[in-house]
């Protein structure tokens, strides 16, 4: 055991070995290695949009924002099929300013700075309806809505009210 302790000692004290030269060091050339496409599973591959749509969903990104999520997998989609990959799943630069898409182009997601007009764009207005019956010519009764906008009328108060004595 004596022996094993001075073994270890003059291992621990050995100095380590340096070799001077003259001779500038040979360069390194660094190999870059090119990374692997990754392994996606064959229905990721069959059906991209719904690998997307099962990897972002609330129950497997937990606490990650969707943006994230879908830049995630998209990159990742696209390393593995390249060309093949839709037009939709291409990865964007500019995810944050995407609104889904209309019947007109398709339902295609639309992404990028929004437009000036969209932004100023007024609310609907709020309309107060009043609906009267009223006797028709061949003797039907009818309802008739007149509708005009609330904005003059006062609005009451929400939530829950409860009067003691008075207004």
């Amino acid at each position: 055991m004596t022996t094993a302790l001075l073994f270890a000692l003059a291992l621990q004290q050995a100095t380590p070995v340096v070799i001077w030269s003259d001779d500038p060091p040979a360069p390194v050339e660094e190999i870059a290695e090119a990374t692997p496409a990754p392994v996606l599973p064959a229905h990721a591959l069959a059906d991209p949009y719904g690998w997307e749509r099962s990897q972002c969903s609330p129950f497997m990104r937990k606490d990650e924002p969707l943006e994230h999520c879908q830049t995630r997998v998209r990159v990742t989609l696209a390393a593995a099929m390249g060309d093949r990959l839709p037009d939709g799943l291409r990865p964007s630069a500019a995810l944050e300013n995407c609104t889904p898409g209309t019947a007109a182009n398709g339902y295609a997601m639309q992404c990028g700075p929004r437009p000036v007009a969209a932004l100023g764009t007024p609310a609907p207005q709020e309309k107060v309806c009043d609906s009267r019956p009223q006797r028709t010519p061949s003797g039907a009764l009818a309802f008739n809505s007149e509708c005009r906008p609330a904005a003059g009328e006062p609005r009451e108060p929400e939530g829950l009210r409860i009067r003691l004595g008075g207004d």
